[in-house]
């Protein structure tokens, strides 16, 4: 997934979310002289994820001029054959007439998605999918990452456990939830413990 960050707009704010960047994800972080300091240890988190990481300073300044750097490279992106989802990382209200034209132009090839921080961006770009990038996002930032996965991995086991995903006989059933999932019949039973 691309990102094209506003820094001059969302400053290091934007940026928060750096932790969930996957190798095949692409930061671009546009800046000008107006505001050209990040907090330390934000580069770190997006270099730490193996992303491809671009950074571009505006050459001139002038009124949206950031602005228009963002929209052209979008343009390149999606006119390079790139068929997936492109988020704007800004507050800048402008932006949704570039998700529009994307959107009525290139239809389901390419996604245009805007948030304030690179994390918002993530959860829109994931809420088409099941829960579970949120919870598990959600359990990363509430716990730390250590106890956040451990208790996200349970949570997900319960989920897998309760909508069908795990059939569980015998001890081990009745042991992680007092139901037993029958394999051949599907029914949910009830066990009684001792």
């Amino acid at each position: 997934m691309y990102f094209l960050v506003d820094f001059e707009n969302v400053l290091s704010d934007g940026l928060r979310g750096a932790q969930y960047l996957k190798a095949d994800d692409t930061v671009i972080i546009f800046y000008s002289q107006v505001c050209d300091k990040v907090q330390q240890g934000v580069i770190r988190q997006i270099m730490d994820s193996a992303c491809h990481l671009d950074i571009c300073k505006l050459q001139k300044q002038g009124k949206n001029a950031l602005d228009f750097y963002i929209a052209t490279c979008l343009g390149a992106v999606f006119g390079s054959g790139y068929a997936g989802k492109a988020a704007i990382v800004s507050r800048d209200q402008g932006f949704t007439a570039v998700r529009d034209y994307w959107k009525g132009y290139a239809g389901k090839t390419a996604e245009v998605i805007l948030g304030p921080t690179l994390e918002q961006c993530i959860l829109s770009a994931n809420e088409k999918q099941s829960g579970r990038k949120i919870l598990y996002l959600d359990s990363v930032k509430t716990f730390g990452k250590k106890d956040g996965l451990e208790i996200y991995r349970k949570m997900r086991y319960l989920m897998l456990l309760f909508t069908g995903g795990i059939f569980l006989s015998g001890s081990a059933g009745q042991e992680a939830s007092g139901v037993r999932l029958m394999w051949k019949t599907g029914r949910k039973q009830s066990c009684k413990r001792a």
